[in-house]
């Protein structure tokens, strides 16, 4: 069963995820700086970003398992730990 977004930052056609816990709010296009929210944020002006929604929490999950050195599957694939 596929669990629908809630309205929150995350699953918000105007944000841009940068960090697993944040991005930018960008409903106001062409500003200089973008203001910085919390992926749990909440605001009046969400729009549904739809699939982008489960692409995003899949990166996120990739990115915890590779901070921890895991491997992980997401939608997207298998994500290793890269050696550096």
């Amino acid at each position: 069963m596929i669990q629908l977004p809630k309205k929150i930052c995350l699953s918000c056609r105007h944000f841009s995820l940068r960090e697993i816990d944040s991005g930018y709010c960008k409903v106001v296009k062409g500003l200089s700086t973008y203001p910085i929210k919390l992926v749990d944020d909440t605001c009046a002006q969400w729009l549904n970003c739809g699939q982008q929604y489960f692409i995003r929490t899949g990166w996120i999950k990739g990115r915890m398992a590779q901070e921890k050195g895991e491997k992980v599957n997401t939608e997207s694939g298998i994500i290793w730990k890269t050696e550096q």
